[in-house]
């Protein structure tokens, strides 16, 4: 594991951001540096930084939680630690981070987030504080404690490792070394050997009950041995002589009672043959019949088809009068047909003009319709204008009566008072009065003249529409006329 930048804000006695970037030729020329200041000028608080930013605790402070964080800055609203390192694995960069509500120094703690990500792509691996832990302890092999008592000994930690037990030193030892490898292959070379051991212990207990034999023993086996091989291909000689005279034999056997069955065969199918010949005869004679099936079927559809053409030659014979009296019939009707065709040609030719002349008379009715529902639609207007007339004219007559005595008593009152000079000036409404009677008398004189005038042309349009129906029934009754022609 090999740290390369780190980067914090408001932890302990360092107030502000802060960046120490490892991969700077200053640190990577020399390969070793120091860390040094007087007490309190924050030389461990760059070590917490590291602890802090992957582990979310140091070693002074358990876990930094809600309820309490000493390593913050005083006065300060936030904080955070953040490293990246390099392993076999690849690059990460792990960050944890607090605030306090709204980031004032007097506000409420909130709980911390801690985050691990890819150190180049920036694209995040964990965000949950237990998955991050498992992160960092899978990235780095170390986890909290491993990781204080090799890569990071903090103030009294380096006593605490020498005390350790060589069990607990040498996990640490192989992970700052990097000499892991060497105890694997320690672990393997013991393994292989005891197996190894395992398979000699078992080969020398096969070997133990063996008994090795004198030469001259050795020399008698191998001559019995020859002999006994001797003996046993001269048996299987014998065998095989043995088996093929069997195998002759039982095929011997088998032919035998073939033979036998194949008699017995020929003896069953003799007398089938025998008992069968009867039906052999009525077989022959009715193949020879079904050979001439098909040459009887077509005679006896012959006869059929002859039968059957002679009856109807027959009945056409019959009814051959009868069809000669309709064809002549037929013949005769026919040149009636075509003289009365001759003769419709004709009448078509001289109704020709008559035709034109109906259709002329048609589209004329045509018109004279639309003129007529003219007339009848402006008949009804006029109706309705003459009734507006004669109902203004009541009103104005009565208005005339009405005034025609006001006058008549004005000019009586007038006669009868005609000393009383001094009303001549109330005389000007009188006569104003006067003037507008004889207004409205001269309004319904001209209301009268216009209504004889309409009564005038209403009684014009009835006659026009009179002889306008009586010239449509001529012209429909020769209409008709023409069409029963035509039929």
């Amino acid at each position: 594991m090999r740290i390369e930048k780190i980067r914090f804000l408001n932890l302990n006695s360092l107030v502000g951001e802060w960046e120490i970037d490892l991969t700077h030729p200053a640190f990577a020329s020399d390969g070793i540096f120091a860390i040094t200041g007087p007490t309190g000028a924050g030389k461990t608080t760059i070590l917490d930084a590291i602890c802090l930013a992957l582990y979310g605790r140091t070693p002074r402070l358990n876990r930094v939680t809600k309820s309490g964080n000493e390593i913050m800055s005083r006065q300060t609203g936030e904080c955070f630690a953040e490293v990246t390192f390099r392993t076999g694995a690849g690059c990460f960069r792990c960050h944890w981070s607090q605030r306090r509500a709204r980031k004032k120094p007097d506000g409420e703690l909130q709980a911390p987030k801690h985050e691990i990500a890819d150190g180049e792509t920036g694209a995040l691996f964990e965000s949950k504080i237990r998955g991050v832990a498992e992160q960092i302890d899978e990235a780095t092999g170390m986890d909290f404690d491993r990781f204080t008592r090799s890569m990071l000994l903090a103030q009294g930690g380096f006593a605490a490792f020498l005390q350790a037990a060589p069990d607990e030193r040498a996990p640490i030892l192989e992970q700052i070394t990097g000499t892991g490898i060497y105890s694997l292959i320690s672990k393997r070379v013991h393994e292989r050997r005891r197996e190894e051991r395992e398979k000699l212990d078992l080969l020398q207990a096969e070997t133990s009950g063996i008994v090795i034999l004198k030469q001259e023993d050795e020399e008698a086996i191998r001559l019995e041995l020859a002999e006994k091989s001797r003996a046993e291909e001269t048996l299987a000689r014998n065998a095989e002589n043995t088996a093929k005279a069997i195998a002759w034999l039982t095929a011997i056997n088998g032919l035998e009672k073939e033979i036998s069955g194949l008699a017995e065969e020929e003896t069953a199918l003799m007398e089938e043959e025998e008992a069968f010949l009867p039906e052999r005869e009525r077989l022959l004679r009715a193949l020879r019949a079904a050979s001439l099936e098909g040459s009887w079927a077509t005679l006896e559809a012959l006869r059929k088809q002859q039968a059957d053409d002679s009856q109807s030659l027959q009945s056409e014979e019959q009814s051959l009068p009868e069809l000669e009296s309709k064809a002549r019939d037929g013949a005769q009707a026919l040149l009636e047909a075509e003289l009365g065709t001759i003769r419709a040609k004709e009448e078509l030719n001289k109704i020709a003009p008559l035709i034109i002349r109906v259709r002329s008379l048609d589209q004329w009715l045509a018109e004279r319709r639309s003129a007529l529902s003219e007339m009848e639609d402006e008949c009804r207007e006029d109706r309705e204008r003459l009734d507006t007339v004669r109902g203004s004219r009541k009103e104005k007559n009565d208005l005339r009566g009405k005034a025609v005595e006001s006058l008549e008593k004005v000019c009586s009152y007038l006669e009868e008072n005609r000393n009383d000079e001094w009303l001549i000036g109330g005389l000007a409404a009188v006569e104003e009065q006067v003037n507008t009677l004889a207004s409205h008398e001269s309004d319904i004189i001209g209301a009268e003249e216009a209504l004889r005038n309409a009564e005038d042309a209403l009684k014009d349009a009835a006659a026009a529409l009179a002889r306008c129906r009586e010239h449509t029934g001529e012209c429909k009754a020769e209409l008709e006329a023409v069409s029963e022609k035509l039929l």
